[in-house]
């Protein structure tokens, strides 16, 4: 993904098992080597280090360069201290939260991750954040990306509305884009905002090395984390 430079803010949204992991992991792959900590609400994925589920070893944890954070709790008490910690962490350092659903809401979000994403672009402090829910998550995640990729199929009618606010889109000029693109390259293609610019770029599906012209995926659709990182089957294309 060429373009996304440490210290911004990356949003990815897509339905279940549509790629958002797999487009997470090739982009944080793509920035390496820098400090990595990964916020998993579901545990559902596999980073390659022990996942931590405390306050006290997530404070050791952050000291590696690879943190695999899986709260035990979801209550607020444990979502303030726990990104409080992250932020206090000096830069640069990028932090991939998997469902930014489940740790914010409309009217809420954690101070620490309020402040990565509103200032975090200086110290170096880089939020990539996925989401099934659009509606669902706090609006600076939204308003303040300097990136927002949306993968097919097209959101609900809420989540649409609500991103195509934030990027200055028609609600119904963005689902036509979405169906084209879908209709043209298939499942795992995207859409790719860049705030500078306001610019639009389509661009077609991730594939593994293979060429089978599919992410890898586990058997319940999800993408594999275990996976060879894929390439970019073809340039991205700007939308007028």
């Amino acid at each position: 993904m060429r373009g996304i430079c440490v210290g911004e803010r990356v949003l990815l949204a897509g339905q279940t098992g549509m790629g958002k992991t797999t487009l997470a992991e090739y982009i944080v792959e793509g920035l390496q080597p820098i400090r990595t900590i990964v916020y998993d609400p579901k545990g559902e994925l596999d980073v390659g280090v022990e996942p931590v589920s405390s306050i006290s070893e997530l404070g050791e944890a952050l000291r590696a360069p690879m943190c695999h954070f899986i709260p035990e709790r979801l209550d607020r008490d444990t979502l303030e201290e726990s990104f409080e910690l992250i932020w206090a962490l000096p830069g640069p350092w990028l932090l991939r939260l998997d469902e930014a659903a489940s740790v914010s809401s409309a009217s809420w979000i954690p101070e620490g991750l309020r402040l990565t994403a509103t200032q975090g672009r200086q110290p170096r402090k880089m939020l990539i954040a996925c989401t099934q829910r659009l509606s669902e998550c706090h609006p600076v995640l939204r308003s303040q990306s300097e990136h927002i990729i949306i993968l097919v199929p097209a959101p609900i009618e809420l989540d649409l509305k609500t991103i195509a606010g934030h990027i200055g889109r028609d609600p119904g000029q963005l689902r036509a884009i979405l169906e084209q693109l879908e209709a043209e390259y298939g499942p795992y293609s995207h859409l790719w905002y860049l705030r500078t610019g306001n610019e639009l770029r389509r661009c077609a599906p991730l594939l593994p090395p293979d060429g089978s012209g599919r992410p890898a995926t586990h058997e319940d659709g999800e993408s594999s984390e275990s996976a060879e990182l894929p390439t970019v089957a073809v340039s991205e294309e700007p939308i007028p």
